[in-house]
């Protein structure tokens, strides 16, 4: 049982909310820009990963999010060799990603816990994402739960990395075990482990059943079992 901490660190992705099309980039009029609904999804998600140093640069607002994102979708759209506009159709799926606040659905247990919590929690959003999630934040009525937001497209740091867990962890002067940090990727873990951090399963879809390294949840208010917070 994981003790009472003073500090939530929270990821956003499987966590807060997820994609409605089901995958990140797959934007909610995906198919209907393109005009098609015959791509192959595995080329796809390779093409995906292919061109995702395009994206993994430097941006702070959603002007930058959607420049990057417009040669992102360019480039995918090129070799997936549709018919049409590719630089048109680039331009509306990069519309779409970054200015679609409808893209990502948020559980139904989010609002509720981070009310909550945050009376007695100082709540800390730490996510590998672009500048849009703090528009959806403040459109789920969220935002104002956190204390500080970490966005890793701000930084040009990744959560795999290490490096962005030191933000929070100096600016708060985060003392070993005083905070939790839960997340869908076990791998990202190990990393906040090493960071001296106590370390959350979010398992939403229970693909990690046999689980038992760490602490596994399904929901937020799982918390409230392994001891984390209490209401």
């Amino acid at each position: 049982m994981v003790k009472q901490q003073k500090y939530i660190i929270l990821d956003f992705g499987l966590v807060l909310g997820k994609p409605k099309t089901g995958e990140w980039f797959i934007t909610p009029n995906f198919f209907e820009i393109l005009e098609t609904e015959k791509i192959d999804l595995k080329k796809l998600k390779f093409l995906f990963n292919k061109y995702n140093a395009l994206i993994s640069v430097k941006m702070t607002t959603r002007e930058e999010e959607y420049e990057a994102f417009k040669e992102f979708y360019y480039n995918i759209i090129n070799e997936l060799h549709i018919d049409g506009n590719p630089k048109e159709q680039a331009e509306k799926l990069a519309r779409d990603f970054a200015y679609n606040e409808d893209k990502y659905v948020m559980y139904d247990d989010v609002y509720d816990f981070l009310s909550d919590a945050s009376k007695e929690h100082t709540l800390i959003l730490l996510s590998d994402n672009w500048p849009c999630v703090y528009n959806i934040l403040k459109r789920w009525n969220i935002y104002d739960f956190f204390t500080k937001i970490y966005i890793s497209s701000e930084y040009c740091e990744l959560k795999k990395d290490g490096k962005f867990f030191d933000r929070p962890i100096n600016e708060f002067n985060i003392k070993e075990n005083e905070a939790i940090f839960v997340d869908d990727n076990p791998d990202l873990l190990v990393v906040a482990v090493k960071k001296k951090l106590s370390p959350i399963l979010m398992d939403r879809a229970n693909n990690y059943r046999q689980f038992n390294k760490y602490s596994r949840i399904t929901n937020l208010k799982e918390l409230n079992e392994v001891g984390v917070w209490k209401h």
